[in-house]
């Protein structure tokens, strides 16, 4: 081999083995920027189950709560109607005019049993409010999942709210169960 050639050969073998471990090096920087995002990833999770632990007796004490405060169902169909009725009651005391009215069908899951009623009410804003907040206090376990309040187009001082109220029950098997908190 002439000492051209072999010149040119290391110079081959040399820019072949630079090429190489620029690729490598990419390759090895990726594997690093991978490993320090699930380091990331792993403290934070660990962050969060630490801030969990550490609420654990507040936790349990709403457990305790919800199981001795969250009414049983007797049937749904009567349920619904307890709703119903308790809206359009205090609703009418709030001078509300109930413009429609039906009844949602009720969902069961795992911990809790659900009725709703959707309604559609027309009157004073301040009235409006006042009825609303009256029928969210938390121990009766109402939510509104659909809240549309519009200006009544006629009459300009009232106002339309179409609602949809559910109202959380105890799951079946809970009614059942000894009422509690399992230990840790």
């Amino acid at each position: 081999m002439k000492p051209s050639e072999r010149r040119l050969l290391t110079i081959l073998v040399v820019l072949a083995l630079v090429a190489g471990s620029a690729i490598l090096s990419q390759f090895l920087l990726r594997k690093q920027h991978l490993i320090e995002r699930r380091e990331e990833s792993l403290a934070l999770r660990q962050l969060e189950a630490d801030g969990m632990l550490a609420d654990k007796d507040l936790w349990h004490a709403r457990q305790n709560w919800l199981q001795s405060t969250q009414p049983s169902m007797t049937s749904e169909s009567q349920a619904s109607n307890e709703l119903l009725d308790t809206l359009v009651t205090a609703a009418t005391k709030n001078d509300l005019v109930v413009q429609k009215r039906a009844l949602q069908e009720p969902v069961t899951r795992p911990f809790y049993r659900e009725v709703g009623v959707s309604l559609t009410l027309k009157g004073q804003l301040p009235a409006m409010f006042r009825w609303l907040h009256e029928m969210l206090e938390p121990s009766k376990f109402r939510a509104i999942s659909v809240l549309k309040i519009t200006p009544d187009e006629a009459d300009k001082s009232a106002v339309v709210c179409t609602v949809i109220f559910s109202r959380f029950y105890a799951p079946a098997s809970a009614a059942t169960a000894p009422k509690e908190a399992p230990e840790s």
